[in-house]
């Protein structure tokens, strides 16, 4: 695969490379690590270790489910919701193999003159997850592209708004993939009325803004100086509720920001702590909230502290954090899973 980022491995690893079938095995000389990947590149320069703060088990990223994996009793108290976002490559030749390993589905939101594009995944490879069950939702026509650039939704005509958002569905719907699901470019428009009303003509829910958890009655869990009571777009007195089904926040894996820059480690314990947040809310089976992990490129760096990408996330990371999920007995959940009672105004898990 064409590999989006030039990766500095100075002092970092002794690399072996095996030009066969197109695959990198990358060896540490610690014992506690094997991380062969399946990758379409050619040879990496030697370079030197480097101790790493994630996977103290072997990381083997495979094409097949051979491997044995234990058997985990799930807690009905405990889902997530993974989603990538901007169709990098990456999502598919690493993440999608460490997913399958699990049985776990993941939600992949693409804007549409990007797919095929270097560092994007192709529409073939949009199709396979498709097929698979995984969620394939829109992330307008051209963000990201010469035509729109990095605006967000919040400046754009409203004929370009309508053309981002409902040209988009139909994008999709020309490759074979009939998506309901949408997610607003830099998560920048849960409190624009004209955004959400175009929105809402296409889609039944969009991921458009920030937040811990996804709370299925959007009333913050009764924690926030909240006076929504259900996801209702708009307020008895016609004012836009912050939170409803077009304005659903994500948790997004940011190892920059703010002033703090987090390593590896850092960020697998933000991660733990994002993931169990839900256990107060969630009781008996019974599911209040939600959280949203957002992903988006994969990359290969030995530590997150090598990348001066806010959103990359490292393979050994998100080995380690979906191995997490499994071991401790999540549930994984996709958008497909997810109900809207419209007479109730609120979220809820289809059984």
């Amino acid at each position: 695969m064409p590999i989006s980022k030039k990766v500095d491995f100075i002092h970092t690893f002794s690399i072996i490379t095996i030009v066969s079938l197109g695959s990198i095995l990358l060896f540490t000389n610690s014992s506690s690590m094997f991380l062969p990947i399946i990758a379409r590149s050619h040879a990496l320069n030697n370079v030197h270790q480097e101790q790493q703060p994630i996977s103290q088990t072997p990381l083997r990223i495979t094409t097949s489910n051979q491997e044995s994996i234990p058997n985990v009793p799930t807690n009905n108290n405990k889902v997530v919701i993974i989603t990538f976002g901007d169709g990098y490559q990456s999502q598919y030749t690493y993440a999608k193999p460490i997913l399958d390993k699990y049985g776990y589905k993941g939600n992949y939101f693409v804007t549409c003159n990007r797919v095929g594009t270097p560092t994007k995944m192709t529409w073939t490879e949009l199709g396979q997850l498709y097929k698979e069950d995984n969620v394939i939702g829109s992330k307008t026509v051209d963000y990201g592209t010469k035509a729109m650039e990095n605006k967000d939704l919040n400046h754009l005509s409203a004929k370009d708004l309508e053309f981002e958002v409902g040209q988009s569905k139909q994008c999709l719907l020309s490759h074979g993939i009939n998506t309901t699901f949408f997610a607003v470019p830099k998560n920048l428009a849960n409190n624009n009325a004209t955004v959400i009303n175009t929105i809402a003509k296409y889609y039944t829910l969009a991921i458009n803004g920030h937040s811990n958890l996804m709370y299925l009655n959007c009333s913050g869990g009764g924690i926030q100086n909240s006076v929504q009571t259900d996801c209702s777009t708009y307020f008895g007195n016609g004012n836009l509720a912050p939170k409803n089904r077009y304005s659903v926040g994500e948790w997004s894996m940011q190892h920059l920001g703010h002033g703090n820059s987090f390593n590896d480690s850092q960020m697998f314990g933000k991660f733990i702590e994002e993931l169990n947040s839900q256990n107060k809310f969630n009781k008996n089976g019974v599911i209040n909230a939600i959280p949203l992990i957002g992903y988006h490129d994969i990359v290969t760096y030995p530590d997150a502290k090598y990348s001066n990408v806010s959103s990359d996330t490292t393979l050994n990371l998100f080995n380690a954090e979906i191995k997490y999920i499994h071991d401790n007995g999540f549930k994984v959940l996709t958008f497909y899973n997810l109900g809207y009672d419209n007479k109730n105004n609120v979220f809820f898990i289809k059984q």
